[in-house]
């Protein structure tokens, strides 16, 4: 619920930045009144000529983007890493499902150059595969059990924060090409990712008929990110000397992050040690470090709309 609400919150920021730079801008239009006005005119010296009579003159953008989030590469697939690092496909990390995607983005051309400055905020959230992480454990043959040395015989899912949730804000160059009313994107830009990983908690029962539940802590990390994409915007109408676009995209973004939490390893014994009362799960003492480094890796097909400065 929080991550809604901040998603939230932070459409409503974009839209109205996007809103009040348009607005701002308007009022520097050509062909405005004269005399009081209040809008500026000039003289037909001073205004600037476009390359042809085709709107082939490079501009920037302003933008949102909503789209899909397809995870690549180990952050798609099982990946051996973590207290069951002899197994593979046993780890903390990874398993993740397509998910969604938001971009705001900026494009400022230099000096009306097919170059210039891109700027970036994206926000991603991809469901954590649980039930495919505990098919995976049911058939590693691993026994991870903290509490005696009967075989466990089963594993179920159990409730948890199963999602990866990432924030980026990123800055590069990019490259526009200009056809007509089509313009080609391409940039390359560099920032940081802010990752909220998700929660592993898992319930198993041994041969002994103990219930057991391992619970890896959810965790937070900061880490660099890379990211390149290629765009197309279409102008569909002008405002004054504004252009109302809409655009599709495609960013691969990538990021090596490192995590460092717990696992709370807890323990139902059918029969209780002495004196220990019947019923209160036993908790191991000191809980599991669980730390190392997973790749995030984004393909990111985004379509949304903007205006051409």
């Amino acid at each position: 619920m929080n991550t809604t609400k901040s998603k939230v919150k932070t459409l409503i920021l974009c839209s109205s930045f996007m809103f009040f730079s348009v607005a701002i801008n308007a009022q520097d239009y050509y062909g405005g009144g004269g005399g009081g006005s209040w809008r500026r005119q000039q003289n037909n010296n001073q205004q600037p000529k476009d390359k042809d009579d085709k709107g082939t003159e490079p501009s920037g953008f302003i933008s949102i983007n909503f789209g899909f989030a397809t995870p690549e590469g180990n952050f798609a697939q099982p990946f051996s890493q973590g207290i069951y690092s002899s197994a593979v496909g046993i780890g903390y990390g990874n398993y993740a499902l397509p998910g969604s995607s938001f971009h705001f983005s900026i494009g400022i051309p230099v000096s009306h150059s097919n170059f210039g400055v891109a700027l970036m905020f994206g926000s991603y959230d991809n469901e954590y595969d649980l039930n495919n992480y505990v098919n995976a454990l049911s058939n590693s043959n691993v026994n991870y059990n903290a509490y005696s040395t009967s075989p466990i015989t089963y594993y179920q899912a159990a409730a948890s924060q199963n999602s990866y949730d990432e924030s980026s804000i990123m800055g590069g160059l990019y490259v526009t090409f200009p056809i007509g009313r089509l313009s080609i994107d391409g940039r390359l830009m560099a920032g940081a990712l802010l990752c909220s990983l998700p929660e592993q908690n898992v319930d198993a029962y041994d041969a002994a008929g103990d219930a057991l539940q391992y619970d890896v802590e959810p965790s937070n990390s900061t880490s660099i990110a890379f990211d390149a994409g290629l765009g197309i915007r279409f102008m569909l109408a002008e405002f004054g000397r504004r252009k109302l676009c809409i655009m599709a995209n495609a960013d691969f973004l990538y990021s090596n992050v490192s995590y460092n939490t717990q696992q709370d390893v807890s323990v139902l014994p059918t029969t209780p040690p002495t004196g220990y009362p019947a019923g209160v799960p036993i908790s191991l003492v000191p809980s599991p470090t669980v730390s190392g480094s997973l790749p995030i890796e984004l393909l990111n097909i985004t379509f949304g709309i903007g205006y051409q400065l």
